[in-house]
């Protein structure tokens, strides 16, 4: 039961971490709330599923289904940059729209399963593992997991990924060196929500169907992750903000299982995650409230001692 649990917990963990590394990207970096992420989520997987199901080989389809995410990603972007909407407002509208669009793609299902066509975790590779399914899952998602961060990490130390890092610190600065910081969120805003979607459907081939309703609440449980991690980490230099969200997707999903296997009914689990989340800024934003006033209070020492 306990070793149950644990593998379900890794296999999901490793899924949200991709979500988790996309909301870093506009969260974290950015310093952009993108509600985007509930629809470019589902939107992944209607993509992939409709592809995947219509005789198309999961690679491609699962690569396309990241291309739709990007053009979510850019339409929020575009609708925030050069429409001077607000960034909450843009992502609610691109999240809405997208709404009807996934389900157009699925032909107005809003549940469908995949037959016998290969997916990512049934195919030749997953073959040479025979009955340890799990085992071939896991093996699967550390190695999408490793190679998209290593990706992400060598993007973030590109002169592009330094000015996207700029831009998240100080858009003026950008401005006064004569670059422009809008097309930075716009591209991070692209990045992120082609992972969120290419989370979307790897997920969907892991569970081996796609819902509609997949999206509902994944932003609270990346924007959860990525607090989780970074405050965990946040003295630890030697860790990268892409690891840091990896273990905090992990550790917010064995939150998560660890309620449902307490026999808790499966309709409350959205209110459980909004609650943990809720716990988890109060948590954060205590601990750092204190570790500024610390601060202050050693630097007020230091400056009474050198007088």
């Amino acid at each position: 039961m306990v070793i149950n649990i644990l593998l379900t917990i890794i296999q999901q963990g490793l899924c949200y971490a991709l979500v988790a590394m996309g909301v870093y990207i506009t969260y974290k970096i950015l310093d952009f709330p993108d509600l985007t992420v509930d629809g470019s989520f589902p939107l992944g997987a209607a993509v992939a599923v409709r592809l995947i199901v219509g005789g198309m080989h999961f690679i491609p389809a699962t690569i396309i289904a990241m291309f739709a995410g990007s053009i979510a990603g850019l339409t929020t972007g575009i609708l925030h940059v050069k429409f001077k909407i607000s960034n909450l407002l843009a992502g609610i509208l691109t999240m809405t729209g997208l709404l009807s669009i996934n389900l157009a793609i699925a032909g107005k299902r809003t549940l469908i399963p995949y037959r016998q066509e290969p997916t990512m975790f049934s195919n030749h590779f997953t073959d040479f593992f025979g009955s340890n399914g799990v085992v071939a899952n896991i093996v699967i998602f550390v190695i999408i997991v490793v190679v998209i961060k290593i990706i992400l990490d060598l993007f973030l130390k590109t002169k592009m990924g330094l000015m996207l890092r700029a831009v998240g610190n100080n858009e003026q600065m950008c401005t006064s060196l004569g670059r422009d910081g809008g097309n930075y969120k716009i591209l991070g805003l692209v990045v992120a929500n082609s992972l969120v979607a290419l989370a979307g459907a790897i997920y969907s081939q892991y569970q081996g169907y796609f819902d509609n309703n997949s999206g509902v609440g994944m932003v609270v449980l990346a924007l959860a992750s990525v607090i989780i991690g970074c405050a965990m980490f946040r003295k630890v230099p030697v860790i990268k903000g892409t690891t840091a969200v990896i273990i905090g997707a992990i550790i917010y999903t064995a939150c998560l299982n660890i309620i449902i296997a307490l026999g808790v009914p499966s309709f409350y689990l959205k209110l459980f995650m909004a609650v943990l989340f809720a716990i988890i800024l109060v948590l954060n934003n205590t601990l750092l409230k204190n570790g500024i006033q610390r601060k202050s209070k050693n630097n007020n020492q230091i400056n009474k001692g050198g007088v």
